[in-house]
């Protein structure tokens, strides 16, 4: 197994102004008293820079980190630490000048805000208070004016789905530096109806595949997006001549984004983007595994939508919960997996979502309920899938327009 998390997940208060219908927190609008203190915050810092250099990233949420007085101080602890740090505050009225100068000023790296709709309408439904669409938009314009880096986060549902290539070029007139797409896991407020069907998810990705393609502003498909990785390397395959056409599965919900895209594109002048040769060197996968997550009261988690307790940090460091996890062994062995994950010929890659099929299923090993591949559907050629998606990363990653 890795030998520390690629990033650390504090969810640093349970407090939350909003009330978003996909909320995994279910937050409420007071904090809970056991919440880690001041100094049992510190102290989790300190266990995060244990890990030693290369150290994880800090990503702080919510609830609402703003609730917290000390929340400065301590993105400024963490910051002198050494830590790349990353906050993910609620679009409520604490987002204002003042905080955001206070957060620039402590030393974060990048502010992380969600974004559900093209309209207020649409993100205010979403988001359960009327004016969070126009305060989001109001924080962008203060963000770039203070040149403090951001990113938008857009969980994709039934409410918006049709309206994705909208969304993305929204982020980017905001001046976003980053769009990240959460595939909806039904845990907290979220239900199962607010969730696509596997055969949407597919052409979702396909339409994540065309974005990533498009110099316009780094994409990224994260929380629920593994059978993504498949998607991307059977695309590849069918524009290299390796796989015919008729192997990919895309259905009238793909056709919908791609029109749209063409049309959004039509009249944008893209440069030409060159695919191979990118030299890209992944981080050492050795070192790094996927993140893990520290809720509010100090239980870790494998993630934070997968609430399968591996300790306390009041009671342990995260260096020893992490190193002596049997569950996160589990999870990072492709044999431990059942049904047609653990007989895919992509489990390599992907391994479905875990936390996925843990809110459906209970059983966080259990085949990924909402990916829509039957395994040995085609005959996969002789390929290094990983070195087909570090190469496809850069192509996104290298190449945005300014």
């Amino acid at each position: 197994m890795p030998l520390k998390p690629v990033s650390v997940m504090w969810e640093s208060t349970i407090a939350c102004g909003l009330l978003c219908k996909h909320c995994k927190a279910s937050a409420r609008t007071e904090r809970d008293l056991r919440e880690l203190t001041t100094e049992e915050s510190y102290a989790f810092i300190d266990q995060i820079v244990a890990f030693g250099k290369p150290y994880p990233i800090l990503r702080i949420t919510g609830g609402n980190a703003l609730r917290r007085e000390d929340i400065f101080d301590l993105i400024r602890y963490a910051k002198d630490a050494g830590l790349t740090v990353t906050i993910a505050p609620s679009t409520t009225p604490l987002l204002n000048r003042k905080n955001i100068e206070k957060l620039k000023e402590a030393g974060c790296d990048t502010v992380a805000i969600s974004i559900d709709g093209v309209t207020p309408e649409q993100h205010d439904a979403f988001r359960g208070v009327p004016g969070t669409f126009e305060r989001l938009v109001k924080a962008t314009e203060i963000m770039r004016e203070l040149r403090l880096p951001f990113r938008l986060l857009t969980t994709v549902t039934k409410h918006n789905v049709r309206e994705l290539p909208e969304i993305m070029f929204l982020a980017k007139r905001l001046g976003a530096i980053g769009w990240y797409l959460y595939m909806l896991i039904p845990t907290g407020r979220a239900t199962e109806e607010l969730a696509l069907s596997p055969e949407e998810y597919e052409d979702v990705f396909n339409f994540v595949y065309d974005v990533m393609r498009l110099p316009l502003i780094t994409v990224n498909a994260i929380a629920g997006s593994e059978p993504y990785r498949r998607v991307a390397v059977m695309r590849r395959l069918v524009e290299e001549g390796m796989l015919d056409q008729s192997a990919l599965m895309q259905g009238e919900l793909y056709a919908h984004l791609r029109q749209k895209l063409e049309q959004l594109t039509r009249d944008v002048e893209l440069p030409e983007v060159e695919v191979k040769g990118s030299g890209y060197k992944p981080k050492d996968k050795k070192v790094f595994g996927k993140g893990i997550f520290v809720a509010h009261k100090g239980e870790v988690y494998p993630s934070s939508f997968m609430p399968v307790t591996l300790g306390n940090v009041r009671e342990d460091t995260l260096e020893e919960i992490y190193s002596s996890s049997e569950v996160l062994k589990e999870l990072h062995d492709a044999t431990k997996l059942k049904g047609r994950c653990r007989v895919c010929e992509f489990n390599d890659i992907c391994r479905g979502s875990r936390s996925r099929a843990y809110a459906v299923t209970g059983d966080y090993l259990a085949e990924d309920p909402y990916c829509a591949y039957v395994p040995g559907r085609i005959e996969l050629p002789d390929v290094d899938k990983e070195a087909i998606l570090n190469e496809l990363r850069v192509t996104n990653f290298s190449r945005r327009v300014s």
